[in-house]
């Protein structure tokens, strides 16, 4: 049996502390934020959620004209996430929402026009399930995830060895 070398032992050191605090970053992930908005009216209407889809209350909501980044309007959101802001009349917006230890999230708030009446219920589900999938892991990230591993250590194995020689 070939006893382990000091590098060995010391890679193997690294890569378990690292799975633990990968292990460890599910939090991380549970905070991230997303908002969806659209213009309704005289008003830009939206609701900001954190990634596991509890409402984002109390953050900070700015209006920007989405070619010169002039600050339009802004608001905050309410207890259910939501938000109603009155803005100029623009054919777009972008929506910025600031929160708590540097949470920040970005929509295209675009007007519509149509001949009919719009459904704004309609479009706000519509638009809330599009950023649910958006929010998804799917199994191509999960296999991307798992490659960019076995491609650090594979570069780690082969430095290693390049030393040795």
């Amino acid at each position: 049996m070939i006893a382990p070398s000091r590098a060995s032992t010391a890679f193997l050191c690294h890569l378990c502390v690292a799975l633990t605090l990968l292990a460890g970053s599910a939090h991380a992930l549970a905070h991230g934020l997303r908002v969806t908005a659209h213009a309704a009216g005289e008003d830009v209407v939206g609701q900001a959620l954190y990634s596991d889809l509890t409402p984002a209350a109390g953050l900070f909501v700015d209006i920007l004209d989405p070619t010169t980044a002039t600050r339009l309007a802004d608001g905050s959101s309410g207890d259910d996430g939501r938000f109603r802001i009155a803005v100029p009349s623009l054919p777009a917006y972008r929506v910025v929402v600031e929160g708590e230890e540097g949470h920040r999230a970005e929509a295209h708030a675009p007007r519509l026009t149509s001949g009919g009446a719009v459904d704004v219920d309609a479009l706000r589900l519509l638009r809330e399930d599009i950023a649910r999938m958006e929010a998804r892991i799917r199994l191509q990230d999960i296999v991307g995830g798992i490659g960019y591993i076995f491609g650090l250590a594979g570069l780690t194995a082969w430095f290693m060895a390049r030393r040795r020689k």
